[in-house]
């Protein structure tokens, strides 16, 4: 893969997105390639592959997004691969194996489990990661790694419950509803746990990870709870 096109890519799409993405590791592999006469400018093509967890409309808009920044930095220079893996890892795995078989210039995982399934995937390559919709990368284990930069949605918790209070100053105790199966939300249910402990208000944890067990949990909450964080 040619160095100067994965800088040339990834750089539009940092100055769209206000990133700043360092890659390494590709120097051998550049050096070759200049040797052979290799060039970038207008018109050069990449191959974009995107891999979202699950149709969700924030993730769709998550994907659009990166769509949209990539054709107006490189209009008509670029072909997506616009993979859904919808929400199983299994799947996650077989997509990202086609991009690297493909040979794709960059990889944008959407949400946590995608990321995570892309980085593992992929390792061993030089295909740069651009990641989005991840509320906790370090938790998730996405930071350090000299090929991969993204955006947190990292949730302000505090405010959050602010606004809940500001709404019902008596509320006395909070649901507390997550998937106890991903990594975001780890951080803001502890931060959450700390908020209530303080204000001294109780809550009722709940959890769920598909969406028969996530009614379940919710309707477990009526008539306990005067309010829920999920």
């Amino acid at each position: 893969m040619n160095t100067k096109r994965i800088i040339s890519l990834v750089a539009s799409l940092a100055l769209v997105l206000s990133l700043s993405v360092g890659l390494t590791g590709c120097g051998d592999k550049a050096a070759q390639d200049d040797n052979q006469g290799s060039t970038d400018g207008e018109g050069t093509k990449y191959t974009v592959g995107i891999c979202q967890l699950v149709q969700h409309e924030a993730l769709d808009a998550a994907t659009q997004g990166f769509i949209d920044a990539l054709n107006e930095a490189l209009p008509g220079q670029v072909e997506f691969q616009n993979k859904n893996a919808s929400g199983d890892n299994a799947n996650c795995s077989t997509i990202v194996n086609g991009f690297v078989s493909d040979g794709v210039d960059l990889i944008i995982p959407i949400a946590t489990l995608a990321a995570q399934c892309m980085v593992t995937a992929a390792d061993g390559t030089d295909i740069p990661i651009v990641y989005a919709a991840i509320s906790d990368p370090e938790a998730a284990g996405l930071t350090g790694l000299s090929n991969v930069t993204g955006t947190s949605d990292a949730l302000n918790t505090a405010f959050i419950l602010d606004m809940m209070l500001a709404a019902n100053p008596d509320i006395k105790t909070v649901g507390l509803l997550y998937s106890n199966s991903e990594a975001n939300s780890a951080t803001p249910i502890a931060e959450a746990k700390a908020y209530l402990q303080e204000k001294q208000i109780d809550f009722v944890e709940k959890t769920g990870n598909t969406s028969g067990e996530i009614v379940e949990a919710a309707a477990s909450m009526v008539g306990r709870v005067d309010a829920v964080f999920t």
